[in-house]
């Protein structure tokens, strides 16, 4: 290869580079939502961690939590009714019209005692064989020789699942306090790309 030759190819490159940078070719939104991520991962929410109460940022990856008509008036107020729950006080539930796929929901530690039925929380558990951040509604809360546990179901599911009875305040992240639609899409698009491979 002649200098000239590798000289082109430099300069090619560098103009590459400076179109990517200044936004003027496609690979630019490719690279800046990767920048933009790795900025949010390990400085915005770090950060946020260490100088405010917010316990956890966390990303409706499932549908469990989606009020969609008609299966919501089976799978939420009428299990409810049939639960003998009082449906004026579950009108005054916070985040009545659920949590949509791909929001972006913000939790804060909350003593046990401030949780009650009807709020919704982030907990850890183990999914068939996966540890995971669950974002459900509490509908039982019990309270053991002193000890605080939650029973949980998302309010499109038909039930409570397996793994949502009897959750330790251990396990809880937080309790939801901000729900902000839309700018969890990218975590939701991740987890859907790793589990699907």
């Amino acid at each position: 290869m002649s200098r000239q030759e590798q000289t082109g190819g430099d300069k090619n490159y560098i103009t590459f580079l400076k179109e990517t940078l200044l936004g003027e070719n496609l690979y630019s939104l490719i690279f800046y939502l990767v920048v933009f991520y790795i900025l949010l991962t390990y400085a915005v929410f770090p950060m946020t961690y260490s100088l405010t109460s917010v316990s956890d940022i966390s990303a409706v990856i499932s549908p469990s939590m989606v009020h969609q008509e008609p299966q919501i008036n089976a799978t939420f107020y009428g299990w409810l009714y049939d639960h003998g729950f009082n449906m004026s006080q579950v009108a005054r539930w916070p985040f009545q019209g659920g949590l949509s796929v791909g929001s972006l929901v913000v939790a804060f530690k909350t003593p046990a005692d401030d949780i009650k039925v009807g709020d919704i929380i982030i907990y850890r558990a183990d999914v068939n064989g996966e540890e995971l951040d669950v974002i459900h509604r509490v509908i039982n809360e019990t309270v053991i020789d002193g000890s605080y546990y939650f029973t949980t179901k998302g309010d499109a599911n038909p039930y409570p699942l397996s793994f949502e009875y009897n959750i330790p305040y251990s396990a809880v992240v937080g309790k939801v306090d901000t729900v902000i639609p839309y700018l969890g899409y990218p975590r939701y698009i991740a987890y859907l790309i790793v589990h699907d491979l």
